[in-house]
């Protein structure tokens, strides 16, 4: 699955998310680490280059936008 499919199932992004500041958990070695995530530029500019696989057990964490 990827970051595409992932949005998709959810319907996209609320007008309240910060697409482009989101990041994705991961457990590598048993060791978390934090990856960033360019959501925004994925789904609004067709950046491809954004879309990543998203693996089971990963958090995606998107914050909300300052207006």
């Amino acid at each position: 699955m990827t970051l595409l499919d992932v949005m998709i199932a959810v319907d996209g992004l609320t007008i309240f998310a910060d697409g482009d500041n989101a990041s994705v958990i991961r457990v590598e070695d048993g060791k978390q680490r934090a990856y960033r995530l360019k959501i925004d530029s994925l789904i609004r500019d067709g950046d491809i280059a954004a879309n990543v696989d998203i693996l089971p057990g990963d958090i995606i964490i998107i914050p909300e936008a300052w207006f």
